[in-house]
């Protein structure tokens, strides 16, 4: 029996993390759940759950999907998204960074096996952890079917349904430091001859905390949308002339695919795993760079021609991800690892 560690992986709102475990739970034939009881999900309270009760529960292989796992438990899989504690502790609470530095370490050395979701990914921790090559393993993510292009009259019927306005920018990311935020609104502030009646709407972002990234106001043209249900952000990137995510890290970075599937171009950073996920399907450039993100929003915003052709790449692109491929070789990799015991 495959047993997986559902923990941390559910939840009202899904991270990408989360919504990684549950598209491939959905596929996988058969397995044994196994979750802490309530007040242990997360944090402090629920590695300790991991490490002193989780392994007294378990018979057989564990896959644990959500970056850690139980140290001394070998006959387990783990998927670790990426290392940016490791690589970039600034961003992170230093509790948060001193657990990572204390456990991955370990635990990478004695599971079985170590799934990620790009070869960016895999490099850094081959890199890192001084690991065998044949120990891990990148299996992409995907966009859900429910990502695809809207006609025009469903456009405008959603953009009044919502309040959305008739043209925009749409960017998806929260306040913290790696979206890059900060470099996005310079060069929107910076966009001199940008049309009057477009918008940029953000998508995750609180203003409560705007000034965390260095403004001390909403741009003008910048529109706050905070969280966005699941439900309507399908529509929500399929009504943007363009979508913009200059990310200085990601593991994977699913906006982008997200955005494709729907016929968005899309515009991002040409750093870590994302040129992995575009390809030639968008305008990369480097994300620190304002002047660079200013002239790829005039260039999308203001040449019908070239927006025609990034959407047409971007849907042929994001055709090559797909959430049941990645689980039926995710499922080969635990059956294969679980009949080594």
């Amino acid at each position: 029996m495959i047993n997986i560690n559902v923990r941390s992986i559910y939840g009202k709102d899904l991270t990408g993390v989360q919504r990684y475990a549950t598209e491939l739970i959905d596929r996988f034939p058969s397995f044994n759940a196994v979750s802490s009881p309530l007040g242990f999900e997360n944090g402090i309270k629920g590695q300790l759950w991991d490490q002193a009760v989780l392994p007294l529960q378990l018979d057989g292989l564990l896959w644990s999907p959500a970056n850690l796992g139980p140290v001394l438990y070998r006959p387990q899989v783990i998927t670790v998204h990426d290392i940016s504690p490791i690589d970039h502790p600034e961003w992170f609470d230093p509790k948060y960074v001193a657990m990572t530095r204390l456990l991955l370490p370990p635990l990478l050395k004695n599971v079985q096996h170590i799934l990620t979701v790009s070869e960016f990914s895999r490099r850094r921790l081959i890199e890192t952890f001084h690991l065998p090559v044949s120990k891990v393993t990148a299996l992409p993510l995907a966009a859900d079917s429910k990502f695809s292009p809207l006609t025009l009259e469903q456009q405008q019927q959603h953009r009044v349904l919502h309040g959305w306005p008739t043209r925009f920018v749409l960017s998806v990311g929260s306040l913290e430091p790696r979206k890059n935020l900060k470099s996005l609104f310079a060069a929107w502030n910076s966009w001199e001859n940008r049309p009057r009646d477009l918008k940029l709407l953000v998508a995750g972002g609180q203003g409560k905390v705007f000034s965390s990234i260095g403004f001390d106001a909403v741009p003008a043209g910048v529109v706050l949308l905070g969280r966005v249900p699941d439900e309507h952000l399908p529509a929500l990137y399929a009504c943007a002339e363009a979508f913009v995510y200059p990310s200085l890290y990601e593991g994977f970075g699913l906006p982008p695919l997200e955005a494709m599937s729907c016929g968005t171009p899309v515009i991002t950073s040409n750093v870590a795993s994302l040129p992995e996920v575009v390809g030639d399907a968008a305008l990369t450039v480097s994300p620190q760079d304002t002047a660079a993100l200013r002239e790829a929003l005039w260039r999308v915003v203001g040449d019908a021609e070239l927006a025609t052709e990034l959407r047409q790449r971007g849907l042929a692109r994001a055709q090559g991800f797909s959430w049941e491929t990645t689980a039926e070789l995710t499922w080969q990799i635990l059956t294969h690892e679980a009949e080594r015991l």
